[in-house]
């Protein structure tokens, strides 16, 4: 069987998607229902709020816990980057500068390396920056600073000869209640996307 791993943050965790969780969710139910001819298991590490700090501090053992479990092939996609590019109060304040975002994908993709030869990365998707400036508090995300981000993970895909699936025209601000989370509609969308292109890999 071929284990997909789906490594992300809130989005795809599966907020907030009220009828079926997410896209991930809805991948996971996709290859249940067709597991007779297609042997795939989807799981969900999406963690809300992670970045590819938090990614790379437990990355390691989770796919080691797989291993020891019952080990196969993997297929692993992260998708992450979207809390990376967001600030605090101050624009030139990101969560996660440029320079350490570049370093963490490239250290996620060396660990990576070592488990699957499929790696998988997903775009960053838009946001409704009429209600993500701020988003709550003194958090803001604007889509400048996310598509040099998405742009960034796209750029290291192509030197790396990664699979990169864009989500940046995927949705628009009508997906987007709470402005920066997808509803069901725009889940079905990134859902729909991804599974065009992982059955590319399978």
């Amino acid at each position: 069987m071929v284990k997909v791993l789906i490594f992300g943050d809130s989005i795809a965790w599966g907020a907030f998607d009220l009828e079926k969780g997410g896209w991930v969710e809805r991948l996971k139910t996709y290859y249940l229902a067709t597991f007779e001819t297609e042997e795939v298991g989807v799981y969900n590490l999406g963690i809300s709020s992670n970045d590819t700090r938090g990614l790379l501090f437990g990355l390691e053992k989770s796919i080691s816990i797989f291993d020891a479990v019952e080990p196969e092939e993997y297929i692993l996609l992260f998708a992450i980057g979207s809390n990376d590019a967001r600030y605090i109060g101050k624009r030139d304040q990101p969560y996660i500068p440029i320079g350490e975002f570049k370093n963490n994908l490239e250290k996620i993709v060396e660990l990576a390396k070592s488990h699957a030869t499929k790696i998988v990365f997903t775009g960053l998707t838009i946001v409704n920056e009429q209600l993500t400036k701020p988003w709550r508090d003194d958090l803001f995300w604007e889509n400048s600073d996310l598509k040099k981000y998405n742009d960034i993970i796209e750029e290291l895909c192509q030197e790396r000869g990664l699979s990169f699936i864009p989500l940046w025209d995927v949705l628009t601000e009508a997906d987007l209640p709470d402005g920066l989370h997808p509803n069901a509609q725009g889940h079905i969308k990134i859902y729909q996307r991804v599974k065009d292109y992982l059955q590319k890999l399978l």
